[in-house]
């Protein structure tokens, strides 16, 4: 009997669904209207169906609260909002697609037909159960009760739901395969964990995560859009992971955090600057509020990025003029270095050295094993030789100097023993000889000492500008003080140029001895000058790709005034006997940065009454936007980094929107064990999703495992 009315209750929506398809196939196809495009109010004679008149309308709507037109057809509110019932759902009970969709049209050819059929159809409409179970879904979601109910079942539906939801979360923030969702899940039934009957496949993994992820970035934005925060733009070409920098809630440090990953159908900077336009408006931004918010924009020096005619920085400053390009620092400072070598004689030679022992050692097993060997036998620590001057950053070159430094005895014992192998064939050995006169020249050595030290000072240069604390003014102080460091090295050697003259005077190093040999060395004054001079005229500067004279002199200048206006920010810097130092300066930085001149001063002149002890609140938006312009983009090649963990070879092909979930939650969220579910599983049962303990659905399947030790098992679990 009860299994009979559940299929009239389906064939009716059916039928009257199939009554509505064959009425709308005279009808000019069209995208269904939801309720936030429908009439309120005042309605317009083509919104409602032309068989009513506007009194009639507004008779029914008062009557139906849930109703809404548009285009002449009519849609249900609740239905459009709940389309799947989830958890409160009965069985057999499903929302009436052509109402939930606004498709609802009179039947018949007369007036008086078309009147009636309407009447009905919203009757039967009011009255069915699906109506009255969205609308009850939606009351609980309004009052925000699902979280205070007592009954022990409901209890336990959160309970279970909450602990399904910590295993996915568990998964995206160690970035884990969908697949171990369901291990995972298996693991902790085995446990007695009760997790419900189901949400326990990885396709519902997937929605969970997306759950998650969108609720965390949703609540992000909403405060910056409240609050009215400053944000910078960080972008990188190779990549495109679309980050943003900013004070959240514009109390708190300015963070980065990846906004959304971006899917380029061309490397054209038109397209890139739509794609990340149309990342921003998708995110609940408007153009309105990016022209008062949106005060930076750093990249890579890629020419489609940063070009002066047509990159994607230029077009972006087209639409927002205040914006500050900023090339980023790191990418800077690597473009200096290349430059400086490729000025430098002797530079080539040590370069094709180095690249022989990483070609050497990490295309040969063997040579390797042999050379671990050798260091262990003399008790050195092995490092791994890589590449020098490579596209990775000035660190990367700085541990391959490192490691040959080190590892000196070790490559020179085991070139001495290949040379001598005669396993090996004469080619070998006469290469292995080869290697080992040059390691033994006082010219390598030497050039070697002066890479090591310059490319210390470069990398500890490198990794503060990369420091998610380093500032444009702190940024600025920093490279002022590593140049003239450098600069020092002609005049006050290195302590690895120190040890390698102590070497050329015994002609021994490390035990082995040397010889003077015919390798080139590297001139070392002129290194140090060529490596100083491109700091200074790539650093010092806004952007620092190529330009006409004209060009590179006003980005010099804008980097300038922007450094001075800054500088009064800091108390060391004030002229205690000018009561007005800084008011100039602190009005243009607003200017810059879209900051309210009058309470800036007024909170600026308090901060100096305090002598800098106390931050007025006024003062506050001032220095977070300083704050909020990123010197370096690192965190887009930190994302760079997550999403070669994430999308790894024991993962199925992950689409852009699944990849950029599990970036934010891999990057932005906090630990498991801080981390609250409750409040996204409310969330999710307020949308209508199933809780873990439905009843409405089928639970996963498991299917029985067949192994060629699947005899042993019983003995094995007895």
């Amino acid at each position: 009997m009860q299994t009979t009315i559940l299929q009239m209750f389906k064939r009716k929506e059916r039928d009257e669904e199939t009554q509505n398809r064959e009425e709308e196939e005279t009808q000019p196809e069209e995208v269904a209207a939801g309720p936030s495009e429908a009439t309120t109010g005042d309605a317009s004679p083509t919104a409602y169906p032309s068989i009513w008149k506007e009194e009639q309308y507004e008779q029914f709507q008062q009557k139906n609260e849930w109703m809404y037109a548009h285009n002449g057809r009519l849609g249900c509110t609740p239905c459009h909002d709940v389309k799947d019932l989830g958890v409160m759902a009965s069985r057999g009970v499903n929302i009436a697609i052509q109402w939930a969709d606004g498709k609802i049209i009179p039947a018949g050819q007369s007036r008086d037909v078309q009147l009636s059929s309407l009447r009905k159809k919203i009757r039967e409409h009011k009255n069915s159960a699906a109506h009255n179970e969205a609308v009850k879904i939606l009351q609980t979601a309004n009052k925000d009760i699902l979280l205070n109910m007592n009954a022990s079942s409901q209890e336990s539906v959160f309970e279970s739901t909450a602990k399904v939801f910590m295993t996915a979360y568990y998964v995206a923030k160690n970035n884990k395969p969908f697949t171990d969702f369901e291990s995972l899940i298996d693991l902790q039934q085995a446990n007695s964990a009760d997790l419900g009957r189901v949400l326990h496949s990885k396709t519902v993994c997937v929605d969970i995560i997306e759950h998650v992820s969108s609720q965390m970035k949703k609540e992000l934005l909403k405060k910056i859009i409240e609050t009215k925060s400053k944000i910078t733009v960080l972008a990188d070409e190779s990549t495109l992971i679309v980050f943003l920098k900013a004070s959240v809630d514009g109390d708190m440090e300015p963070i980065a955090f990846p906004l959304d990953l971006v899917e380029l159908d061309s490397m054209s900077a038109a397209h890139i600057k739509e794609q990340i336009m149309g990342c921003l408006l998708k995110n609940g931004f408007t153009v309105e509020l990016l022209r008062e918010i949106l005060i930076g924009f750093c990249s890579d020096g890629a020419s489609v990025m940063l070009g002066v005619k047509s990159g994607v920085g230029k077009l972006l400053q087209d639409d927002f003029p205040g914006i500050i390009l900023w090339h980023c620092l790191n990418h800077r400072l690597e473009l200096a270095v290349d430059q400086a070598l490729d000025v430098t004689g002797g530079t080539k030679d040590f370069q094709a050295f180095m690249g022989s022992l990483y070609s050497l050692y990490s295309q040969s097993p063997k040579n390797m094993r042999q050379l671990s060997e050798c260091a262990h036998n003399l008790d050195i620590a092995l490092r791994r030789i890589g590449k020098v001057f490579s596209v990775r950053w000035v660190a990367s070159s700085w541990r391959a100097v490192s490691a040959v430094w080190q590892s000196y005895p070790a490559l020179a014992q085991h070139f001495r023993e290949a040379s001598e192998d005669d396993t090996r064939d004469s080619r070998e050995r006469a290469k292995f000889k080869g290697l080992l006169s040059k390691l033994y020249s006082i010219n390598f050595l030497k050039s070697l000492a002066l890479m090591a030290d310059v490319l210390t000072e470069l990398k500890n240069l490198s990794e503060i500008l990369q420091n998610r604390k380093t500032t444009l003014p702190k940024a600025h102080d920093i490279m002022t003080t590593y140049v003239k460091r450098i600069e020092s090295f002609n005049r006050y050697p290195g302590q690895h140029a120190v040890d390698a003259s102590q070497a050329e005077e015994v002609m021994e190093f490390k035990g082995e001895e040397l010889r003077v040999g015919r390798s080139p060395i590297i001139d070392s004054a002129q290194f140090i000058r060529a490596v100083a001079d491109n700091m200074k005229e790539r650093l010092f500067t806004t952007t620092a790709n190529r330009a006409q004279a004209s060009v590179a002199a006003n980005r010099k200048e804008a980097y300038n005034s922007l450094i001075n206006q800054m500088a009064v920010l800091n108390p060391d810097n004030w002229d205690h006997d000018n009561p007005r130092f800084g008011d100039n300066e602190v009005r243009a930085l607003c200017d810059v940065l879209h900051v309210n001149q009058q309470e800036a001063h007024l909170g600026f002149t308090e901060y100096k009454a305090t002598g800098g002890r106390n931050i007025p609140n006024k003062m506050k938006k001032l220095l977070k936007a300083v704050d909020t312009l990123s010197p370096s983009n690192a965190d887009c090649e930190r994302g760079f980094s997550t999403m070669n963990n994430i999308i790894t070879e024991y993962r199925s092909k992950l689409t852009t929107k699944n990849a950029a979930n599990l970036l934010f939650i891999s990057s932005v969220g906090p630990p498991c064990r801080q981390w609250d579910p409750l409040p996204y599983v409310k969330t999710w049962l307020g949308k209508g999703r199933r809780a873990a303990h439905s009843t409405s659905c089928m639970a996963r399947r498991y299917t029985e495992e067949e192994s060629y030790f699947s005899p042993l098992w019983k003995m094995l679990t007895c």
